[in-house]
């Protein structure tokens, strides 16, 4: 390689393109500034291109204004220009490895911890331990012990803990605890899981020791299994399982109150009317021009004429009209039906217990029957559903 080769290269040259009427006196000019130009090429009348040294282009850029030319660069050659292409490439593969590296940190630190089924004590004794086992948030992951580690550190260093689980869920870790008992021949400390005593709708959960196995708006069956005693299902870890599940359940209750209030509410007219029957035709005899505009309340009342043990084929039937209180008739039959809601509230509230809450009725049915209002009412109702089902050793 040339000296002057070497000199372009260490420099760095330009290929440019001139545009303008003047490019000659535009080149002169530069010449005599100490440009050196090369490698010139006219294209067209007032179009060429040349090649020039870096440290050139600010003389060309000073001088195209006065002789009215346009420069364009074309490329560029030697350690400069090198230099740049790769000062940016390294720059952006350093940003790229940079954010690589701040999403793995992100991605292995561990930003929280909860735990659950345990006192306020035995919690605050868990979170204890994994801080010394070096498991708090805001530490990497990268190093710690795997979950089942864990585990096993804390059941040996905690002796009130019977079982506890341990997950990592992205970047948090999940523990579910279970106390030791200290009472174990209690019955009510056996091994048992909580069954739906009859068919409804969960408004509400709250199980204190044991797997839940239902959520809120379910609807269950009877004997449907509410939550289990079995902690994990592919191990013998058996809990006795405590908590209630409130749900939704309806009972339909038959209301038979007697209509002597309504009854009371005639006006005191009273019209007879006589009817002769003879077999099963009857003959109206007096009273059958009441007016029928009106509300009556009836009673009847028909004679059994026998002689010597002869029943008579005539008999005489007697009916009375009583003239009804329309206004009245219907005010009475409200306060029966309301008496009957309260009624049937108390007692259904005194079968199902304090802890059941009757939420509201719906009249289904009212009718007066033989002298009675029959009246039938459903009832929503919030009730705990849960029983206790001892877990057979066996199973």
């Amino acid at each position: 390689m040339s000296m002057k080769m070497q000199h372009n290269f260490f420099q760095g040259s330009m290929r440019i393109k001139v545009e303008g009427k003047m490019i000659e006196p535009f080149l002169q000019a530069c010449v005599r500034r100490g440009c050196v130009i090369s490698n010139i090429k006219r294209i067209k009348e007032n179009e060429a291109v040349m090649t020039i040294r870096l440290s050139e282009w600010k003389t060309f850029r000073q001088l195209r204004k006065k002789y009215r030319c346009k420069i364009s660069l074309l490329g560029g050659k030697g350690l400069p220009f090198f230099y740049r292409k790769i000062t940016q490439r390294t720059a952006l593969m350093a940003a790229f490895l940079l954010s690589l590296i701040v999403v793995f940190l992100l991605a292995n630190t561990l930003w929280s911890i909860k735990v659950e089924g345990l006192t306020p004590e035995l919690e605050a004794n868990v979170e204890k331990k994994l801080q010394s086992y070096g498991v708090s948030p805001g530490k990497l992951t990268i190093g710690m012990d795997d979950p089942n580690d864990i585990q096993r550190k804390l059941l040996d260093d905690i002796p009130d803990l019977l079982w506890v689980g341990v997950n990592k869920k992205g970047t948090s870790y999940h523990l579910y605890g279970v106390e030791k008992t200290r009472h174990d021949t209690n019955k009510n400390l056996r091994p048992a899981d909580l069954v739906a005593e009859k068919k409804g709708m969960i408004v509400k959960t709250f199980i204190k020791k044991g797997r839940p196995l239902v959520a809120v708006n379910d609807v269950v069956k009877k004997g449907q299994k509410l939550a289990a005693g079995k902690l994990v299902e592919d191990k013998d870890i058996l809990v006795h399982t405590e908590g209630e599940v409130i749900a939704e359940t309806w009972y339909k209750v038959d209301q038979n109150l007697p209509t002597t209030q309504v009854l009371q509410l005639t006006d005191g007219v009273e019209i007879k009317e006589y009817h002769l029957t003879v077999g099963s035709l009857t003959i109206p005899l007096w009273g059958w021009w009441k007016n029928e505009d009106s509300e009556y309340r009836h009673e009847t009342k028909e004679t059994n004429w026998e002689w010597l043990g002869w029943k008579s084929p005539v008999d005489l039937k007697t009916t009375r009209y009583y003239k009804i209180d329309l206004k009245k008739y219907e005010q009475s039959k409200d306060k029966i039906q309301k008496l009957g809601i309260l009624t049937a509230r108390e007692s259904l509230s005194q079968y199902l217990g304090k802890e059941a809450e009757v939420m509201k009725e719906k009249v289904l049915h009212l009718r007066e029957e033989n002298g009675k209002v029959k009246l039938i009412l459903l009832f929503k109702v919030h009730e705990n559903i849960a029983v206790t089902k001892y877990i057979s050793q066996g199973d």
